[in-house]
């Protein structure tokens, strides 16, 4: 990284497509660049950390870009603090929010409510840092420029890495994000005990012939029948619309 970086704390933000208990190949790349660790950071209008970031944004512009800093600072694809409004088909929760996105080659440090305790452990992380929860972090902003084996700079412009998160408090998770954990499940051991598997035992295995179907008589294709429905292409299941159900938040991500 860059000597020309700016520290930031983000205080008060709703965490958004984390990806911290593992990293995360980018679905863009396709250069074989090394999965990241990343967190998308929500942040309210009138949370101080939005000067914050933007006079980090602008100190490392001027000091890397000199007299392009402003065609690099006007131009929202090259800078991490962006609208959440001009996101395409606005994610659960972006709506009148500014957003960053920060990441790491390297596992950030995620600390509890308590900053004296670390959490660690997959699933532990998981449990804590949901897409939705409020959290507070640590962003280092600093300059890219990359270049081909001739020296022509393919793009550049200004990032976030991450540092840290701290799990600050819970909140409604967006749609898709919360799994379920080990405690939320009923445990059924008896009930599948005492449901005799032994009494079906080979009454429908490899061992047993599949019965027969029965005759399907011949459709009546006169003109007082009717055509078939087609088949359903959801195999049986309606959603609104006719469309797919609602998929996980998936990350669509930044191109460093």
């Amino acid at each position: 990284m860059s000597k020309c970086n700016e520290r930031v704390f983000i205080r008060g933000a709703r965490l958004s497509y984390p990806a911290l208990d593992k990293p995360r190949a980018s679905s863009f790349d396709a250069s074989g660049a090394d999965p990241k660790y990343q967190a998308t950071f929500l942040i309210a209008p009138d949370n101080p950390a939005i000067a914050a970031i933007r006079a980090a944004i602008q100190k490392v512009a001027e000091a890397e870009f000199g007299a392009k800093a402003m065609s690099v600072l006007q131009n929202p694809e090259k800078i991490p603090l962006r609208s959440g409004d001009a996101k395409e088909n606005v994610p659960d929760g972006y709506a009148g929010m500014w957003y960053i996105t920060a990441k790491s080659k390297n596992a950030p440090e995620l600390r509890d409510a308590n900053p004296r305790i670390i959490i660690t452990g997959e699933q532990a992380i998981r449990e804590k840092f949901v897409a939705g929860y409020y959290v507070n972090g640590f962003v280092d902003i600093y300059p890219y420029i990359v270049k081909n084996a001739a020296g022509a700079v393919l793009k550049s412009g200004i990032a976030a890495s991450l540092v840290s998160v701290q799990f600050c408090r819970y909140a409604d998770a967006f749609a898709g994000s919360a799994k379920p954990a080990e405690s939320d499940y009923p445990d059924c051991s008896a009930e599948a005990e005492a449901s005799g598997a032994a009494e079906f035992a080979g009454s429908w295995g490899p061992q047993a012939a599949a019965p027969a179907p029965a005759p399907v008589p011949a459709p009546a294709w006169g003109p007082q029948a009717a055509a078939p429905a087609p088949a359903n292409p959801n195999n049986g299941m309606w959603y609104p619309g006719g469309g797919e159900p609602a998929m996980p938040q998936q990350q669509d991500d930044l191109p460093f």
